[in-house]
């Protein structure tokens, strides 16, 4: 190969002498779905998790969807097909992909977002700045009341939605924008982002950390985690060993957990327990192991949306008896996967283990119920209340006293 191309070394010449080649190549994009559709269906029937198939006749299912074959044009049409014929599983954690060349999308948009949050009845006037967000810097000066004027120099039209200024094919390195204090304009220039989801989350977090001191008077830890990943074990653990151990009680909140895979390392730490003491010459007694989470009250909150691995320690708090659990139902969804990929690149995620409680229920189908049930609805959210946590305080006070 020489250039990408086929080449002949002419020693004699010292160069290479390209050859020329041709070759046709017909795509046969019906035989190759077809292909995809019994391959899928051949992965489920050997991997699902359930051998009783959640009580569907995968055999039969086949059959009923293999009818359709014939009518699918192009690959949007095969993803629904596939994707509706794992639906009938009623199973998480599956579903089919699939992406072509004849696919591509060449024109794209996205919201730059630079943690300015507005107000509701004013879209145009600053509510307030979102901490740690591009707008939350020592050089930006953004305050609340602030009126927006203009964004690259655009003049705003308070009649048209305020998005349409911020959304562009792509994300521009620096956004200027001018503004109105009270008859003085400012400029600022922020660099977007593309979300603020993240700082949302961690602006409840951090509410929520202030209502649990402020109620407490600093006697309990709180700590949430996200998601059930490294990162936020390894948060999870430094937060446990430099705020908790000085602290009598803890609530650990599971609740908006998307899910991963630590739920034996959260327990096992949850699960220390105080076996022995010791102590220098005329030093204070210090407890074996240096950090013992069990011998405090604990509580966990959970709600309707603390999914997957969530679950998992969620129902392995409650076998343990580490304390109890307040919120709502978790979210039923809770399979261990594997996945095949086919030669075209299509994929299909397979839930390949199952999760079960100590007395042999699915926790798909099961979930994990709460000691205490404590709903949270709309309301509650739009006043910026939150019952679950202050159920949760309630009954660790409880315990303390």
């Amino acid at each position: 190969m020489f250039n990408g191309a086929i080449a002949k070394l002419n020693i004699d010449a010292n160069k290479v002498d390209p050859i020329a080649t041709s070759f046709v190549f017909r795509r046969n994009l019906a035989g190759e779905f077809t292909q995809i559709f019994e391959e899928a269906w051949a992965q489920v029937e050997q991997n699902f998790y359930d051998e009783k198939f959640h009580g569907v006749d995968w055999t039969k299912t086949k059959t009923n969807y293999q009818a359709y074959l014939p009518y699918v044009n192009n690959r949007a049409d095969l993803r629904i097909l596939l994707n509706d014929m794992l639906g009938e599983l009623n199973s998480s954690h599956q579903g089919f992909s699939s992406n072509g060349t004849e696919e591509a999308i060449r024109l794209t948009s996205s919201t730059m977002e630079t943690g300015i949050v507005f107000e509701n009845e004013k879209p145009f006037t600053v509510k307030y700045v979102l901490s740690k967000s591009n707008a939350d810097k020592k050089s930006i000066n953004i305050q609340a009341g602030d009126v927006l004027l203009k964004v690259n120099d655009e003049v705003v039209d308070s009649k048209i939605d305020r998005n349409y200024y911020f959304t562009k094919p792509s994300l521009d390195r620096e956004i200027k924008l001018q503004f109105n204090r009270g008859g003085q304009v400012i400029d600022v220039n922020i660099h977007p982002q593309r979300t603020i989801a993240g700082n949302l989350q961690d602006e409840w977090i951090a509410n929520n950390q202030k209502m649990v001191d402020l109620k407490s008077n600093n006697r309990i830890a709180y700590h949430c985690m996200k998601d059930m990943g490294t990162g936020e074990l390894e948060n999870f653990l430094i937060d446990m060993t430099q705020d908790f151990y000085q602290k009598d009680a803890l609530i650990l909140d599971l609740r908006y957990n998307t899910g991963g895979n630590v739920h034996d390392e959260v327990l096992k730490f949850l699960s220390q327990k105080t076996y022995l003491r010791w102590k220098y010459r005329e030093g204070k007694l210090t407890p074996q192991s240096n950090f013992a989470p069990s011998d405090k009250p604990i509580v966990l909150l959970t709600n309707e949306q603390s999914l997957s691995d969530a679950e998992m320690t969620a129902s392995g708090f409650k076998s343990l008896k580490l304390g109890k659990i307040i919120g709502t139902g978790t979210y039923r969804w809770i399979i261990f996967t594997s996945g095949t990929g086919f030669v075209d690149g299509s994929f299909v995620r397979l839930p390949s283990w199952g999760c079960y409680n100590m007395e042999g229920n699915d926790l798909e189908f099961a979930g994990v119920s709460p000691d205490i049930y404590v709903p949270m609805n709309f309301e509650d959210r739009i006043n910026k209340r939150d019952p679950q946590l202050s159920r949760a305080i309630e009954e660790i006070t409880k315990q303390l006293k």
